[in-house]
């Protein structure tokens, strides 16, 4: 049984030294690299008459990194339902409030150990295993429903870069639902590489995914780079300053907070194409006549 634990909300302790060692990380996990061809699912028309827009690039980005959940797929919804409903035996209440202001940037395992945490509920290995296996099964049930959507913008904006970038997502969810949501969206063949929350030690908001999936773009791109010559497009406040911390560059997208609360290099008003262009103007994009 789970039992309610005094002293009141606890702080979800982050690994010490992991940042550092994500700094010089190196991986031949080839095992995790999911690759694809250069196909991307665009109408036959645009391919036979594609026109680029006359737009200088920025020398610096050479490959970018999308985190998924409320920036690719509008699925935040759906892991506040999963969350919640997973919570509801444990005798825990979950508002929408709280997930936003609490989970979000988090992977699975420490949503919920902050979760348990500020609600001063115990809980051993087993039971957190059991518990997220459960909010997963929710999950996998809400997106066989199709409860899911691409955020407004994501299908333009994604095939107007892929042709200039390899690209690439680094998420806090579980690689079947990254998976079946791509596909549900026809967007699976534009993401060279995926990290997902089985892939890394230490999850979000620690940067070690997004060194993983910099390693990985790297073979893509047949080209060591830096993090500095990589975009890292986010919603959550607290991976955008760790992955800015060790050479990141970011476009932060407000769908889950106000740009405000974002700090990152660059700030787009949506994931439209347009907004996108305007929070940067120079990167090179490819657009259907």
């Amino acid at each position: 049984m789970l039992g309610k634990k005094g002293g009141g909300a606890m702080a979800l302790k982050k690994a010490s030294g992991k940042r550092q060692a994500a700094r010089g990380f190196q991986s031949d996990a080839s095992a995790s690299v999911a690759t694809v061809g250069h196909s991307c699912l665009l109408p036959l028309a645009s391919c036979l008459r594609p026109r680029l827009l006359s737009i200088s690039p920025v020398k610096a980005i050479r490959a970018i990194l999308f985190d998924f959940d409320g920036v690719l797929v509008n699925s935040e919804p759906l892991h506040f339902h999963a969350f919640r409903e997973a919570a509801k035996p444990l005798g825990v209440e979950l508002s929408e409030r709280e997930y936003f202001e609490e989970l979000i940037g988090y992977d699975d395992r420490g949503a919920w150990k902050k979760l348990l945490d500020l609600k001063g509920v115990s809980h051993t290995p087993a039971q957190l295993l059991e518990i997220m296996d459960h909010k997963s099964k929710v999950m996998r049930e809400l997106i066989f429903e199709k409860k899911y959507s691409a955020v407004t913008g994501v299908e333009e904006t994604v095939r107007a870069l892929w042709r200039h970038y390899p690209l690439g997502i680094c998420s806090a969810g579980l690689r079947e639902e990254i998976e079946a949501m791509l596909e549900g969206l026809a967007l699976r063949d534009c993401f060279r590489v995926i990290v997902a929350a089985e892939d890394v030690e230490v999850g979000k908001p620690d940067p070690e995914g997004y060194m993983l999936a910099l390693g990985q773009i790297s073979r893509v791109a047949q080209r060591k780079l830096d993090p500095h010559e990589c975009l890292v497009v986010e919603d959550a406040p607290r991976v955008i300053a760790n992955v800015r911390e060790i050479g990141f560059k970011t476009l932060g997208v407000p769908t889950s907070y106000h740009e405000k609360d974002l700090h990152a290099d660059f700030t787009t008003k949506s994931m439209k194409l347009d907004d996108v262009r305007k929070a940067m103007p120079n990167l090179k994009v490819f657009q259907e006549p």
